[in-house]
């Protein structure tokens, strides 16, 4: 079965935009005062906090409903386009913490906040 895709209607805000690359290192402190340091991870989880701009109800909706089944609240990876490098990947929403708020006065524009956790090449 082929992994959900984000949905493509929404609009990312660049605003809050960034990344989090995780350490593949190890540094051990040696007796003589150096610290030896080596690389122990050929890959690393790279977190990107995201805010994105949904500009009706029926999209809000519609992601909600994506968001709760089909990536199981968060759990589940999913196809992921990157605006930095166009390039697809699998990427998931860290502990499925998910922050939706109105823009505005009325129930038609929201802006979602997550961070995505996604795999380095």
């Amino acid at each position: 079965m082929p992994a959900p895709t984000f949905p493509n209607y929404l609009k990312l805000l660049a605003r809050n935009f960034g990344q989090q690359r995780g350490t593949a290192g190890l540094r051990t402190p040696m007796e003589n005062r150096f610290v030896k340091q080596r690389k122990t991870q050929s890959r690393v989880l790279i977190q990107r906090p995201l805010s994105y701009l949904v500009e009706s109800l029926a999209n809000y909706n519609s992601f909600m409903t994506w968001f709760r089944t089909d990536i199981a609240e968060g759990a589940t990876w999913f196809d992921w386009t990157d605006p930095v490098d166009g390039a697809t990947k699998s990427a998931r929403i860290v502990m499925g913490s998910l922050k939706d708020a109105l823009v505005g006065n009325s129930l038609q524009k929201w802006e979602l906040s997550f961070t995505l956790e996604t795999w380095s090449a």
